[in-house]
């Protein structure tokens, strides 16, 4: 593991760039990482930008990082790789828990939701999960139906504590149905990074070890730990997931 130059970024034509601890923590910017972001896309770089948040739009996102002078050349959430997934597959009819997130992208391939006979279950985060939900996706998945999670985070990190993420739903489901996932669409898996078809000429940049970097790691894709956001140099040890280089941000670029 070493500290990152910028001379290391010239090897590089794509940047597959979190969200979440990158560019923003919570509502607060970081802009040590946006200037330097900037630079990346003057030396001519992809700016490719990956989240596991499942609730919002890519467009949402995009317009986002363009009101801060980024122009991404694309915006990725699991939801759309969750959709792509379903559509290749032929599924037409989808019992789907989650927000517009996770609706808009499913609608956009021409999926349906469906609560009464569909063919798969997909799982996002939901802000108004309720017992009813989870008894019809439960019994969905107990049938056989192929079940799809946007991602597995357990929580969201808040300055006054957590949020449950979309993996504790998710968690609920296979508890109750006695199975598991069949895919799992976002960081670290394997789909959101073979989504950005450019992980031959890439490097991800990313503060999470569990999620950015091991995703990376998994996949012999180059990684950058930044220090703006939930993981420490000290997680490295603790963690034992080592990325490639690290940086306290990127403002030296």
């Amino acid at each position: 593991m070493k500290r990152i130059t910028i001379d290391d970024f010239r090897k590089f034509e794509t940047v597959l760039c979190d969200l979440d601890g990158v560019v923003w923590m919570e509502e607060e910017v970081i802009w040590e990482n946006v200037e330097g972001l900037k630079r990346l896309k003057e030396m001519g770089k992809k700016l490719v930008f990956l989240t596991n948040n499942s609730t919002r739009t890519p467009e949402y996102y995009a317009e986002r990082l363009r009101a801060l002078g980024l122009y991404p050349d694309k915006v990725i959430t699991p939801s759309v790789v969750a959709a792509e997934y379903l559509f290749k597959r032929g599924i037409k009819r989808v019992f789907a828990i989650g927000e517009d997130g996770l609706i808009d992208p499913l609608k956009s391939k021409g999926i349906t939701t469906d609560d009464v006979n569909p063919e798969a279950v997909v799982v996002g985060l939901d802000r108004n999960f309720n017992y009813e939900k989870l008894k019809k996706a439960a019994n969905f998945v107990h049938r056989g139906l192929t079940f799809i999670a946007t991602n597995t985070d357990a929580h969201i990190k808040k300055s006054d504590g957590i949020l449950p993420g979309a993996g504790s739903l998710v968690s609920a489901i296979s508890y109750a149905s006695g199975r598991e996932p069949d895919a799992v669409m976002g960081k670290p898996n394997r789909y959101i990074y073979e989504f950005s078809g450019s992980i031959e000429t890439a490097i991800v940049i990313g503060d999470r070890l569990d999620t950015d970097i091991i995703g990376g790691n998994r996949l012999n894709i180059p990684t950058v730990f930044v220090l703006t956001g939930v993981h420490t140099l000290e997680d490295v040890e603790r963690l034992k997931i080592v990325p490639t280089y690290f940086a306290e941000n990127l403002s030296n670029i």
